[in-house]
């Protein structure tokens, strides 16, 4: 039986009221849950949570007392008020109020951040709203920091931690006008930069019906530190709307914690780039800056190539990067007349491989080259908390090349981002998964010669909803790394490649890469005597693809780049640290081409000159192939040497520093220092000491510190390369790490399994690597000049240390000075040696002081309105040892640091350490220091007993030109090749 419709027909005017019912309706819900899509708006309204101003005309918020003391123009605020009237007010103050600005600014003792300062009415409707709130969720924290990003790219790594927002919604003037305004006021603070953001999204009125017009700016109520917008007090100043200061119609950003910070389209340094460096795989933006953009359009190249998704303002270009080669990358910029305007540079990094937290077969795919004939190959997870608590997604970056030997030429170099389309991906339900080439590639009528790289990456989009929560801070992308090359390639390579080969390049070739360690430390730490880990053979990861290639001895295999070629060492190493000679054994093989050069087709170099060589040479099943020796010939283990580094001549307390000849003092500034330079000016290391404010449980209170200094800050400068700086900010329990003046964007990691995943921080073409060791452990190494330091960060982030390690060569070629002193003892910077007795530390305090630096000798950089001045106290002065231990003799204090340090192989300086902070948590660093101390003393023993067992054996000859296989290392004479300089600022944790 057919259903029957039945209409109900109503009367005119029922069917009028009943369709205006139905958009006051949809207006209502409008008003209640649509106002938080509005363009560059930060969600509001009360379904975010929003606290709702009251409704009375000339409406103030009662104090509103915020989370964070807010820097605005040189003073803290922790309460705030929002008025109706287009104010957001700082401070405890109750102020008598205008319904219009009463002149322009400044206005005295009145502190305000004015949006639009007019007379507004809430009266005249229901619909109008102000809204307010205090934001501290990650995600809307980060998307204004992305805001922040577009008016200052070099503070991009700065993260916002807290904010406000108020919005005025839709309010109405002070007069009969139908016109409404919406706009937003955004505060925000990473605890030392401050914000403020304006966001006006429609403007249709101004003079209210008092007379006058808005005012926009700021105020900080001292008659100095003001800003009043152009167009305020006129009509004109409807037109904000379609006027920025950051290119962005309608929005307008300023650095409101000291000196007013507008944004400049001009710089000193011309055209920049934010970032600076990034993933060769590229799909992120990057933002060229530095220079004004009048024109509407302007032509961008990345190493020629033109980007065709640019987006121009007034102040910035903002392009979407492409797939690129590893490398230093060349960035243009030209007009419409194809004129150079612009130039600047952009660092291509290859991603570290690091998937073999979620994939079990991740060493089998990253070991050998996969032939072309598989057809496919197979990706297998692991079960764990990221892989069962995340889904992800999977992206391929193929990057294919065809290569001549001869003449060692590529051509048809090509790149292609491929996704699957699988969807989220739950891992850990998924076991595994098999990827067909077919799907990335043609796989049929393929060149001899063609070579693909593919990466296949992980990318973690969210977390898994049906599983309990877990949080995880580390790398958010995981990447595998495999080659595929055609069968026939692989097995006619090994002929082709040995007939390019002579004794002579061989010869060449040894007499340029490093020398490889003789023993090793067993920590098998990522980093030893300039040499880093080789991730197929990893001392501190297991499993079955681990050093697959390096049995039946291998335990762990470290390698290095040449200071003056391409090539480098790979040195492999057994259980017990001692180079394995033999590739048979399971040792390692000079390289051609380093793999990790950052150069353009560094990796396709190694690929053809190395890896490829090897596999095609000695095969990749178990059973070496005969033509295996013929390889160990052009590609010997090369030389080794033993390396003893000098006993610890560290420092660790409060601060206690070693000097360079093997004595120690204690030195408590307040302010910036050279710890130790070279007398030609290429190297050196200046600190900053500052008051040590400790809030640990253990301590009493801050106020029964005695005057105590840490270390805060240290910068080094490395002859040309990039000069790094490390700087703790206490209260916010956090730091900052900079590479020549710019921010790293990192996150500190706080588990172990975070820290498998993405320990390194940072990395560049000049062999500088910054990495995250282990929690609250950091190391620096430059590679081309052998340097390392190793940094420690103590949990409440109030001091840090580290250990250097400087070549020998240092001490024979330059003269140190500083406070660690020279070789031959301490020295002031006039020449005159120290003769005092290093126990009188009064007479040390003014050898240390006359190594603060000066505003010109400093190499610190300092943030926006910071200076050299901000961190000196001249009049600074600590209680000395003598004055201390006097103080406290036969008190409960003195009784506790006793009993703490009465097995401490320096218990006076314990003692001292804990009196002075009133913290006997200080131990633990101590505690560290000596036991890691043991562990050096017993490398030490080793290497000794080497040489002693050298020096009884038939001396090994050097290895010459010849014929036969070079497989084996020659261990030369003692040489202390490396002098250790253990400036532990505080307390050490450990070496290496």
């Amino acid at each position: 039986m057919p259903i029957k419709s039945e209409v109900l027909v109503l009367p005119v005017r029922d069917e009028q009221e009943m369709i205006l019912r139905f958009y006051l309706c949809i207006l209502l819900l409008h008003v209640v849950y649509g106002q938080n899509t509005i363009k560059d708006f930060i969600p509001f309204d009360a379904s975010n949570g929003d606290a709702v101003m009251p409704r009375p005309l000339d409406s103030v918020t009662g104090p509103i007392h915020i989370n964070v003391r807010f820097p605005f123009f040189g003073k803290s605020y922790d309460v705030i008020r929002v008025y109706s009237h287009g104010l957001i007010l700082f401070g405890n103050v109750t102020y008598s109020l205008p319904h219009n600005p009463p002149g322009p600014f400044p206005l005295q003792n009145f502190v305000c951040a004015a949006p639009y300062w007019a007379d507004t009415d809430l009266t005249q409707d229901a619909f109008s709203n102000i809204f307010y709130r205090e934001i501290t969720d990650d995600p809307t924290l980060s998307q204004i920091s992305s805001m922040i990003k577009t008016g200052y790219p070099l503070l991009s790594a700065n993260r916002m931690l807290w904010a406000f927002v108020a919005t005025w919604y839709r309010v109405p003037g002070h007069r009969a006008d139908p016109g409404r305004n919406t706009f937003q006021a955004i505060i925000a603070t990473n605890g030392i930069y401050s914000f403020t953001i304006f966001t006006y999204n429609q403007i249709q009125w101004s003079a209210g019906a008092w007379g006058g017009y808005p005012q926009v700016g700021f105020n900080a109520g001292d008659q100095i530190n003001y800003f009043t917008l152009e167009n305020s007090f006129s009509a004109d100043v409807i037109q904000i709307t379609q006027e920025s200061n950051i290119g962005n119609r309608g929005q307008f950003i300023f650095l409101t914690n000291g000196n007013i910070s507008n944004v400049e389209c001009n710089t000193t340094q011309g055209l920049q780039s934010s970032p600076f460096r990034g993933s060769m795989h590229g799909g992120y933006q990057f933002r060229l800056f530095g220079l004004c953009f009048p024109d509407s359009k302007y032509i961008v190249e990345v190493n020629g190539q033109e980007i065709n998704d640019c987006q121009v303002t007034s102040v910035f270009i903002t392009c979407t990067m492409p797939m690129v080669s590893e490398g230093r990358l060349q960035i243009n910029i030209l007009n419409g007349d194809r004129r150079l305007i612009g130039q600047t540079h952009f660092l291509s990094f290859m991603p570290e491989m690091n998937a073999d937290v979620i994939l079990s077969n991740h060493g089998d795919l990253i070991n050998k080259p996969r032939l072309l004939q598989d057809r496919r190959l197979e990706l297998q997870f692991i079960k764990n908390n990221l892989t069962t608590h995340n889904l992800f997604r999977l992206v391929i970056y193929d990057y294919s090349t065809q290569y001549i030997a001869n003449n060692n030429t590529f051509y048809n170099l090509r790149t292609r981002r491929v996704d699957p389309d699988l969807g989220a991906l739950n891992l850990s339900a998924l076991n595994n998964l098999t990827i067909n080439f077919q799907s990335i590639f043609p796989i049929t009528d393929v060149p001899n010669d063609l070579v693909h790289l593919l990466d296949f990456s992980f990318e973690l989009i969210l977390p898994n909803t049906t599983t309990e929560t877990f949080t995880w801070k580390g790398a958010q992308k995981f990447i595998t790394r495999t080659f595929i090359v055609t069968y026939s390639m692989f097995s006619s390579y090994c002929p082709t490649w040995l007939d390019l080969q002579s004794d002579i390049n061989t010869h060449n070739l040894s007499s340029r890469v490093p020398n490889c360690p003789c023993r090793v430390l067993t920590a098998w730490g990522e980093e030893q005597f300039g040499f880093s880990a080789d991730p197929v053979c990893h001392g501190r990861k297991s499993g079955p693809w681990n050093c697959q290639y390096n049995k039946p001895r291998g335990r762990a295999c470290y390698r290095r780049k040449s200071l003056n070629s391409d090539g480098g060492a790979h040195c492999c190493y057994d259980t017990a640290g001692v180079l394995i000679p033999d590739l048979r054994q399971g040792g390692g093989s000079m390289k051609a081409h380093f793999p990790d050069t950052m150069k353009a087709l560094s990796t396709y170099q190694h690929f053809f000159t190395d890896f490829l060589p090897y596999f095609s040479c000695c095969g990749i099943a178990s059973e070496i192939l005969t033509t295996c020796s013929q390889y160990m010939r052009f590609r010997p283990a090369g030389t080794c040497v033993n390396l003893i580094p000098i006993p610890p001549t560290g420092g660790r307390g409060d601060p206690h520093f070693a000097t360079l000849n093997g004595n120690s003092y204690t030195f408590n500034g307040h302010g910036e220092y050279t710890l130790v330079k070279t007398s030609d000016g290429k190297f050196e290391i200046q600190v900053r000491l500052a008051r040590l404010m400790n809030d640990s449980a253990s301590s009493i209170s801050v106020s029964t510190m005695d005057n105590a200094t840490a270390i805060l800050a240290f910068v080094i400068q490395n002859e040309d390369q990039s000069r790094v700086q490390f700087e703790l900010f206490p209260a916010l329990k956090t730091m900052d790490i900079r590479v020549d003046q710019q921010l790293l964007d990192f996150t500190p990691l706080t588990n172990e399994e975070e820290l498998l995943s993405s320990s390194l921080i940072y990395s560049d073409d000049r062999q500088l690597i910054i990495r995250q060791r282990e929690i609250n452990s950091y190391s620096i190494s430059y590679g081309e000049s052998e340097i390392q330091f190793i940094v420690y960060v103590r949990p409440q982030y109030d001091f840090l240390d580290f250990v250097s390690i400087i070549p020998k060569t240092f001490k024979e070629k330059s003269k140190f000075q500083g406070l660690l002193g020279g070789f031959n003892g301490l020295m002031y910077p006039n020449g005159t040696n120290v003769s005092t007795s290093l126990n009188d530390d009064k007479t040390l305090f003014e050898y240390g002081e006359s190594w603060r630096t000066t505003s010109d000798s400093s190499i610190f950089y300092y943030r926006l309105q910071d200076s050299h001045s901000e961190h000196q106290d001249l009049t600074y002065r600590p209680i000395f040892q003598q004055d201390l231990f006097q103080k406290y003799a036969d008190t409960d204090r003195y009784k506790m640091a006793e009993d703490a340090c009465r097995n401490m192989t320096h218990e006076q300086q314990c003692i001292y350490d804990i009196l002075i902070t009133n913290d006997v948590t200080v131990i633990q660093m101590q505690e560290k220091y000596e036991a890691n101390v043991h562990v050096l003393d017993e490398y030490v023993e080793l290497v000794t007993t080497d040489i002693e067992n050298d020096a009884k054996s038939t001396t090994t000859s050097q290895n010459q030109i010849t014929s036969k296989p070079i497989n084996s290392a020659v261990k030369l004479s003692f040489n202390s090749f490396f002098i250790m300089l253990i400036i532990s600022l505080i307390q050490k944790h450990q070496f290496f």
